[in-house]
């Protein structure tokens, strides 16, 4: 533009100078035209350049954005992964908190119902031994008794309650005693 400038002031200083020749001023006008035509294809180039140059930022801006968008797309599968894993622990901590529970209470239930049998035991077995003397001896038990009480008497009138002093083996036994029986 500053050229073009020039070359109009210059074009219009010649003529007031009183150059008329006509060869001069078409040579300047074809050279001021040759100048623009290339600053008009420097232009149009560098516009080319910058358009080319805006074109691979916004392909390169999408393209970013996109690898952006699938990142975050997968960190929310991640994320709701995460989530997944998390409900999955949690879960299973319920389950192992309530299994404990459970086997707190079967253990202690277990434990007072084996005190309960300990304590009841012997009353159970003072029972069982009171229920035996409320009832009715049979005829065999009452002869079984007779018989061992007939056998203790008998006994007892045969053994001397002192034992005897003892004796030498030299010495023989009266003949009128004879030795006790076994």
């Amino acid at each position: 533009m500053k050229h073009l400038g020039l070359v109009i002031v210059a074009v219009a200083g010649y003529g007031l100078a009183g150059c008329s020749t006509d060869e001069r001023l078409a040579d300047l006008a074809q050279q001021v035209t040759h100048e623009q035509a290339a600053q008009n294809e420097r232009m149009a180039e560098a516009s080319r350049t910058v358009a080319q140059g805006s074109q691979q930022l916004v392909e390169a801006d999408a393209q970013a954005r996109r690898e952006l968008i699938d990142l975050q797309h997968e960190l929310r599968r991640d994320q709701a992964g995460i989530a997944q894993q998390r409900d999955v622990l949690e879960v299973e901590r319920r389950e192992l908190a309530q299994a404990r529970h459970k086997e707190a209470l079967i253990t202690s239930g277990l434990t007072a119902v084996g005190m309960l049998l300990a304590a009841l035991a012997p009353l159970v077995i003072a029972a069982i031994s009171l229920v035996g003397l409320w009832r009715e001896t049979t005829k065999e038990e009452e002869g079984q008794v007779f018989i061992e009480e007939l056998a203790h008497c008998l006994l007892a009138e045969q053994r001397p309650l002192l034992p005897e002093p003892a004796r030498s083996r030299l010495e023989t036994p009266d003949e009128d005693q004879q030795p006790p029986p076994f």
